[in-house]
């Protein structure tokens, strides 16, 4: 930390201590010569001396100091000085709409829709020069008085975008670059992040402005990011069944918060049109059905997808074995069960067997054992994909497959529609 008075780069004085975060600590400074007070974010060491990282500051500093909305924080000046890494950029006043949940809980549906709409268009200011947020969450989003309301102010831009480049190796130290309450699957995987990883923590914001609470409660972190990978994001009901949320609006944010890119809006200004939408009918909860409506209707109501749905078994394709260890089997045969009923062949296989004639080879998991037995397996010459069936809260076991080059991870309890999805594309894969 910093104290007041010192001088950053001969020309901020530090005034007072804002905050820190993953990557550097935030201060009030005063910019000498000028007399304007700003908010000067300084990297944390570890962070500036990753290599690379000074000249990709740099080169992303100029990207963003072009970003102009009036959503998003102006960039003033950045560089190193004093042997400090810093951006210094617009100070802002008001609150966070973190400190606003944590105050008044779930807000009214148009003031939470119109929160979710203002930050789109940010995004889509900042999407269309190439820049990802990768960090939003209601602590970096500030509600800032206006004389037509108040205008919601994005934060931390600049340095959630040179984030990404750095997460694995940063991971891999122990350090940690975004927030797993609000990650989107594929950044926690450190996979490339493109506009739809921000639509993705949008809608984690806005089910938290809606229900007063995350879309997953509070755990370990571990436990958060095998929530994010295959949970299935709860209800609103599950979450606060005393609220009335249009069906139209909660599909949209769980449509955001699809596991895979493409099955969420493919970019901001298409789920801010959506969200217009909402505010622009009733808000109040449907009327009551008349008699005689069928359930087709009813099903359909409200469903805004953006991807085929989930893909079907292969037509004849090649069959599914099932491994366990000898003392699992009633495991192994409700896992056949569940690929049966799923339109797969299945059964439990023997070691012994011939893998050519398999399209997908799943192992039940017993134990750390059963990890480098699986890939032992995968090593195998002619050895069709393997995958890892076990507990989603192990996560030594989860990251251990998603790593050690099996090609995925099925997790227990089942969910068909994940099953489905993985089991197919591995024996696309074999095809």
């Amino acid at each position: 930390m910093l104290e007041p008075g010192t001088l950053v780069a001969e020309r901020f004085r530090v005034l007072r201590s804002l905050g820190k975060g993953g990557m550097g600590a935030v201060y009030e400074a005063e910019q000498l010569g000028l007399g304007r007070h700003v908010a000067l974010k300084v990297m944390h060491p570890h962070i500036a001396s990753a290599p690379g990282f000074t000249e990709r500051f740099q080169r992303e500093a100029q990207v963003l100091a072009r970003l102009r909305h009036p959503g998003s924080v102006e960039v003033y000046d950045y560089g190193l000085g004093s042997g400090f890494l810093f951006l210094a950029m617009e100070l802002v006043s008001g609150e966070t709409v973190d400190s606003l949940i944590m105050r008044e809980g779930a807000l009214p549906v148009p003031r939470a829709v119109d929160i979710a709409v203002q930050v789109l268009e940010v995004l889509e200011a900042a999407h269309a020069q190439g820049i990802v947020h990768r960090d939003l969450k209601p602590a970096n989003l500030f509600l800032e008085p206006s004389p037509g309301g108040e205008r919601v102010k994005v934060l931390d831009f600049g340095l959630a975008a040179l984030g990404g480049e750095l997460h694995a190796r940063l991971t891999q130290e122990g350090m940690s670059v975004g927030t797993p309450g609000f990650m989107s699957p594929e950044q926690m995987r450190g996979q490339p992040t493109d506009g739809r990883s921000d639509l993705y923590s949008l809608g984690c914001v806005l089910y938290e402005l809606l229900t007063g609470f995350p879309p997953f409660p509070v755990m370990p972190s571990a436990e958060i990011v095998v929530a994010h990978l295959y949970k299935p994001v709860p209800p609103f009901h599950e979450v606060r069944p005393d609220l009335s949320v249009p069906e139209r609006l909660e599909s949209l944010v769980r449509g955001a918060m699809e596991k895979l890119p493409g099955a969420r809006p493919p970019d901001a200004a298409t789920l801010r049109q959506e969200l217009l939408a909402v505010l622009a009918g009733p808000l109040g909860p449907p009327p009551p059905k008349k008699r005689g409506e069928g359930k087709k209707t009813e099903r359909g109501l409200g469903q805004v997808r953006h991807e085929v749905p989930v893909p079907k078994p292969v037509p004849g394709g090649a069959p599914v074995a099932v491994l366990v260890p000898r003392h699992q089997a009633p495991a192994g045969d409700t896992l056949v069960m569940s690929l049966t009923a799923c339109g797969f062949q299945a059964w439990v296989a023997s070691e012994t067997e011939p893998w050519a004639r398999f399209g997908a080879l799943l192992v039940v998991a017993d134990g750390h054992e059963s990890l480098a037995w699986a890939r032992i397996l995968a090593a195998r010459p002619g050895s069709p994909p393997v995958l890892l069936c076990g507990p989603a809260d192990d996560w030594d076991l989860v990251t251990g497959a998603l790593e050690g080059g099996l090609f995925d991870f099925v997790p227990l309890p089942l969910d068909p529609i994940d099953l489905t999805r993985k089991v197919s594309r591995a024996q696309k894969l074999k095809r």
